[in-house]
Protein backbone atom coordinates (compact mmCIF):
# COMPACT_ATOMS: atom_id res chain seq x y z
CA UNK A 1 0.00 0.00 0.00
CA UNK A 2 2.92 2.32 0.81
CA UNK A 3 4.44 1.64 -2.59
CA UNK A 4 1.14 2.48 -4.28
CA UNK A 5 0.96 5.91 -2.63
CA UNK A 6 4.62 6.55 -3.40
CA UNK A 7 3.97 5.69 -7.04
CA UNK A 8 0.95 8.05 -7.17
CA UNK A 9 2.99 10.85 -5.56
CA UNK A 10 5.87 10.34 -8.01
CA UNK A 11 3.52 10.36 -11.00
CA UNK A 12 1.84 13.55 -9.76
CA UNK A 13 5.16 15.32 -9.27
CA UNK A 14 6.32 14.24 -12.73
CA UNK A 15 3.12 15.58 -14.31
CA UNK A 16 3.49 18.86 -12.42
CA UNK A 17 7.10 19.25 -13.55
CA UNK A 18 6.15 18.53 -17.17
CA UNK A 19 3.39 21.14 -17.03
CA UNK A 20 5.73 23.79 -15.66
CA UNK A 21 8.29 23.00 -18.35
CA UNK A 22 5.67 23.47 -21.06
CA UNK A 23 4.75 26.89 -19.71
CA UNK A 24 8.35 28.10 -19.65
CA UNK A 25 9.34 26.72 -23.06
CA UNK A 26 8.73 30.01 -24.88
CA UNK A 27 6.11 28.46 -27.14
CA UNK A 28 4.27 31.10 -29.22
CA UNK A 29 0.90 29.71 -28.15
CA UNK A 30 1.82 30.29 -24.49
CA UNK A 31 1.86 34.06 -25.10
CA UNK A 32 -1.69 35.07 -26.01
CA UNK A 33 -0.63 38.73 -26.26
CA UNK A 34 1.56 38.21 -29.33
CA UNK A 35 0.05 38.31 -32.80
CA UNK A 36 1.04 34.68 -33.35
CA UNK A 37 -0.51 33.62 -30.04
CA UNK A 38 -3.75 35.49 -30.72
CA UNK A 39 -3.87 34.05 -34.26
CA UNK A 40 -3.41 30.53 -32.89
CA UNK A 41 -6.15 31.06 -30.32
CA UNK A 42 -8.54 32.55 -32.89
CA UNK A 43 -8.01 29.72 -35.39
CA UNK A 44 -8.41 27.13 -32.66
CA UNK A 45 -11.69 28.68 -31.56
CA UNK A 46 -12.94 28.78 -35.16
CA UNK A 47 -12.00 25.16 -35.85
CA UNK A 48 -13.49 23.86 -32.59
CA UNK A 49 -16.86 25.57 -33.01
CA UNK A 50 -19.70 23.23 -34.00
CA UNK A 51 -21.16 25.65 -36.58
CA UNK A 52 -18.01 27.26 -37.96
CA UNK A 53 -15.75 24.19 -37.86
CA UNK A 54 -17.28 22.79 -41.06
CA UNK A 55 -16.40 25.92 -43.06
CA UNK A 56 -12.96 26.48 -44.60
CA UNK A 57 -11.92 29.54 -42.62
CA UNK A 58 -8.71 30.97 -41.23
CA UNK A 59 -7.81 34.11 -39.38
CA UNK A 60 -4.70 36.23 -39.08
CA UNK A 61 -4.05 38.91 -36.47
CA UNK A 62 -1.81 41.93 -36.74
CA UNK A 63 -1.70 44.49 -33.92
CA UNK A 64 -5.06 43.31 -32.61
CA UNK A 65 -6.75 43.57 -36.02
CA UNK A 66 -8.10 40.16 -37.09
CA UNK A 67 -8.79 39.32 -40.73
CA UNK A 68 -11.10 36.42 -41.52
CA UNK A 69 -10.49 34.54 -44.78
CA UNK A 70 -12.24 31.64 -46.48
CA UNK A 71 -15.57 30.39 -47.75
CA UNK A 72 -18.79 30.07 -45.78
CA UNK A 73 -21.92 28.13 -46.74
CA UNK A 74 -24.35 30.75 -45.41
CA UNK A 75 -24.71 34.09 -43.64
CA UNK A 76 -25.31 32.48 -40.24
CA UNK A 77 -21.92 30.76 -40.38
CA UNK A 78 -20.25 34.03 -41.38
CA UNK A 79 -21.85 35.91 -38.49
CA UNK A 80 -20.92 33.17 -36.01
CA UNK A 81 -17.27 33.25 -37.18
CA UNK A 82 -17.16 37.03 -36.82
CA UNK A 83 -18.69 36.73 -33.35
CA UNK A 84 -16.03 34.19 -32.33
CA UNK A 85 -13.21 36.44 -33.53
CA UNK A 86 -14.64 39.52 -31.81
CA UNK A 87 -14.82 37.52 -28.59
CA UNK A 88 -11.20 36.38 -28.78
CA UNK A 89 -8.93 38.00 -26.21
CA UNK A 90 -6.51 40.41 -27.88
CA UNK A 91 -8.71 41.07 -30.93
CA UNK A 92 -9.94 44.67 -31.14
CA UNK A 93 -11.56 44.67 -34.59
CA UNK A 94 -12.31 42.22 -37.40
CA UNK A 95 -12.08 42.57 -41.19
CA UNK A 96 -14.33 40.17 -43.08
CA UNK A 97 -12.73 38.77 -46.25
CA UNK A 98 -14.99 35.73 -46.55
CA UNK A 99 -17.03 34.70 -49.57
CA UNK A 100 -20.16 32.60 -49.97
CA UNK A 101 -19.81 29.15 -51.57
Amino acid sequence: MKNFFALILAASLLALAAGCAALSSGDWAADPTSDAGITALANSRLNNDFVVGRATLSASVENGMATLYGAVPDEATRQRALQILRGTEGVFDVIDRTRMR
